[in-house]
């Protein structure tokens, strides 16, 4: 990736900024990071993309066997609109649960993304912290991982809630 992304369309490999960069305003600076960003990102996108799909498709397979998908079509509802009103909104609560799942994978990626692309955050923190024996650091950033884990897991039941109404706390 590191390489077909540099080559074929230019992209840097590694930094948070351009060395040496001159920029003009903070506009400016702000998007020589974004065109920093490009190809971390997209990697990291890639690695998650094949996971999402296999279960969303499975999902969906399964919600379209559903007796009111059928009771849909009996009415003479459009495929688009029998995917968009009924079946991908009852499809989206196990991605909730996955992705909510996947953030402690996130944060573990990232580690491994961020010492890749040479790109300054939590991930290269904790790398250098196991480097260097920094326990009290790596508690730290444990912690944070974990507050960050309990948001995502809160933040997943409250989309629970208003993506499916029978979920609601009573």
């Amino acid at each position: 990736m590191l390489f077909w992304g540099s080559s074929q369309f230019g992209l840097p490999t590694g930094g948070k900024l351009t060395p040496a960069g001159n920029f003009a305003n903070i506009w400016e600076e702000w998007a020589d990071v974004g065109w920093h960003l490009l190809l971390p990102t997209l990697t990291y996108t890639i690695v998650f993309l094949g996971e999402y799909m296999l279960i969303m498709r499975s999902t969906l397979l399964d919600v379209l066997s559903e007796d009111y998908i059928l009771t849909a079509k009996a009415k003479g509802l459009r495929t688009a609109q029998i995917l968009k009103d009924h079946a991908l909104q009852n499809a989206m609560l196990p991605m909730v649960t996955i992705i909510a799942l996947n953030l402690g994978f996130t944060v573990a990626g990232a580690i491994q993304i961020e010492t890749v692309f040479s790109w300054p955050g939590l991930g290269g923190a904790i790398f250098e912290a196991v480097e260097r024996k920094d326990y009290p650091m790596l508690q730290g950033a444990f912690l944070l991982i974990a507050v960050s884990v309990i948001f995502a897991n809160l933040v997943a039941d409250l989309l629970y809630s208003y993506l499916d109404p029978r979920v609601q706390a009573g």
